[in-house]
């Protein structure tokens, strides 16, 4: 390619990039942001799980009734 059709893809690019943000900042106004010290403010109280307790309800035998015999 020359470098004359390179540049003229370049431009074609920028132009679309321009086109795809205006979209995107018109589809969404500005959220109000939030820190990890907020966020994790929504949680105070919370039950806490570890990831051990995580890890083991992945493997949990599910018994078809409410017992948990299986019988």
């Amino acid at each position: 390619m020359s470098a004359q059709t390179l540049h003229a893809q370049v431009k074609s690019l920028e132009a679309q990039l321009a086109v795809l943000k205006a979209q995107v900042k018109a589809l969404r106004p500005n959220a109000p942001s939030h820190t990890f010290a907020d966020l994790e403010g929504l949680l105070a109280g919370k039950v806490h799980t570890t990831e051990e307790e995580i890890e083991a309800a992945k493997y949990r035998v599910k018994w078809d009734d409410e017992e948990g015999g299986g019988q």
